[in-house]
């Protein structure tokens, strides 16, 4: 495992609210890894494991080696997991923005997709070469659009560039009466292509959707090649012809480059979108921005489409939109979806995680479908409906005045994305840890109450000898006072006697004073 895995992950859990599992302090997962680990808990992740507490260490220097790396990678998936920060106060924030989100969803913006026009042809830079105008490798061929031909079709405006036969090109594949294939044929072999061709025209039908490619070979003066999508007969000679006449080997499996068999309706509308873009593997990559990728391979598209129309082909097909939203969402994370996964049943009653589409981020669920104008959204059962996710039709039928219909896919947004079987794992692994976790916490709080329970029985008990204390003392001070009292009348009486004393030996000084004075007179 590379180093490069690593950061990856590092860099698509950057953003994740946690709490550190030290100090319970609130933080994303990148703040803790590149400085709240080093500067709060001295734990450095060049020579130590910071997910685990520093547990696994290593020397200097060895930090990107694969069993590091993997250890590495390993407990920051669980620790991503353990640490996550579910908090009320954050879940409360969740909460209000969900609530903000529903109440913006009226007033939301709508996909740039809406403005789009299809202006055919675009040479994109690139000069048309005379010998290949002369055998019609610019002009479209074997086109027959009876084939595509049916009752009550749903028709798409012209500037999206699907037009009104792509409902009826869908119908018919379904039907299964036709063998459809994805050709890509040089401008070298276009003439006997044609001319080959021509002799079985009643049997097959190119789609209005092809494009010219000078893709896939470097340098200058690349060779140019046309893809097309072709449907033929069962029973036609269009194989032996492919096979033998223009020297291409014909697929059995689908791996071939030069003939794909389309396998399914789904399938089909993605070659109707990769042969109707400028986006497409022929340039080696699949660039993201079209602004500045440079030059593309593709160019000349007979109906250019926008990348989001195989969004609104997916609706003429059951099924069409489930298989969309799994190959958009089947690899993406599922750790922030974890809050809002809800359990369901399949067909055959087996347990599924599910998500709602809204959380997923969905990049069509702002698009409007481009329906004709003539087109009025019903609740009446009617024979022209699209195809939304679960079973859900929207219906339409046909107004008597030309208006805008607006049909967004926010409809479905509530509904339930079934995790692709990867994502089931991880959100398994998910809820497993987070009942081992919460078991965890219970048992702590258990120990916690009752450890609580001991305290508070002793606090009873000490509140007890407190107040027998209290009463003691109490005792011992009605005593004190009584003591004080006594002394107080003691102290009385004998300031009393003390008095009665003083009389008395005044009275006593004043006798002898007196006899005293007898005397005197009596021997005088």
């Amino acid at each position: 495992m590379s180093a490069r895995t690593l950061y990856n992950h590092l860099k698509s859990s950057a953003d994740i609210p946690i709490r550190c599992p030290i100090c319970s302090e609130r933080m994303t997962v990148n703040h803790f890894y590149q400085r709240h680990a080093l500067e709060n808990h001295r734990l450095q992740s060049r020579k130590q494991c910071v997910f685990c507490k520093g547990l696994k260490s290593w020397a200097h220097g060895e930090k990107n080696r694969p069993d590091n790396v993997k250890h590495v990678v390993e407990c920051l998936k669980r620790f991503v997991i353990v640490a996550r920060d579910e908090s009320p106060g954050m879940e409360d924030e969740t909460e209000e923005e969900e609530e903000e989100e529903e109440e913006e969803v009226t007033s939301a913006e709508v996909c740039e997709c809406k403005t789009f026009v299809s202006i055919p042809h675009q040479m994109l830079g690139r000069r048309k070469e005379r010998m290949n105008e002369y055998v019609g490798f610019y002009d479209s061929v074997f086109e027959n659009p009876d084939w595509w031909q049916c009752d009550d079709p749903v028709e798409f405006t012209e500037a999206s560039g699907l037009g009104k036969d792509v409902y009826g090109i869908l119908q018919r594949f379904n039907r299964g009466d036709l063998v459809w294939f994805h050709l890509m044929v040089k401008h070298d072999a276009f003439e006997t292509f044609c001319k080959e061709m021509g002799k079985i025209r009643g049997q097959f039908a190119l789609l209005p959707f092809w494009c010219l490619c000078d893709g896939m070979v470097s340098g200058t003066g690349r060779t140019q090649h046309r893809h097309m999508i072709v449907a033929c007969e069962l029973e036609s000679a269009f194989k032996d012809i492919w096979q033998y006449k223009i020297r291409y080997d014909f697929p059995n499996s689908g791996r071939a480059k030069k003939c794909v068999k389309i396998q399914d309706a789904f399938h089909l509308a993605r070659a109707i979108v990769y042969v109707s873009q400028r986006k497409a593997g022929c340039d080696g990559r699949i660039p993201t921005d079209l602004t500045d990728s440079g030059p593309l391979s593709h160019f000349h598209m007979n109906r250019p489409l926008h990348e989001h129309s195989i969004a609104f082909l997916c609706t003429l097909f059951p099924g069409g939109i489930q298989q969309l939203l799994l190959e958009q969402n089947r690899n993406k994370d599922v750790v922030r979806w974890e809050s809002e996964s809800v359990c369901v049943r399949d067909p055959w009653f087996h347990k599924k995680w599910g998500v709602p589409i809204r959380v997923t981020g969905w990049k069509f669920i702002n698009c409007v479908i481009p329906l004709d104008r003539r087109y009025q959204l019903t609740e009446e059962h009617t024979a022209q409906y699209l195809s939304l996710h679960g079973g859900q039709k929207l219906y339409l039928k046909t107004g008597n005045a030309e208006q805008e219909t607006r049909c967004s896919f926010q409809c479905i947004r509530d509904e339930t994305y079934v995790l692709s079987p990867k994502q089931q794992n991880v959100m398994n692994q998910i809820k497993e840890t987070k009942m081992a976790q919460e078991a965890l916490w219970k048992c702590k709080v258990a120990e916690g109450r009752a450890e609580r329970d001991v305290l508070k029985m002793e606090r009873d008990m000490l509140k007890m000898e407190r107040d027998m204390l209290k009463m003691e003392r109490d005792a011992i001070k009605t005593e004190r006072d009584m003591i004080k009292t006594e002394r107080d009348v003691i102290k009385t009486e004998r300031d009393g006697l003390l008095t009665e004393n003083a009389r008395l030996r005044r009275a006593l000084r004043d006798l002898a004073q007196m006899i005293s004075d007898v005397i005197t007179r009596f021997f005088t």
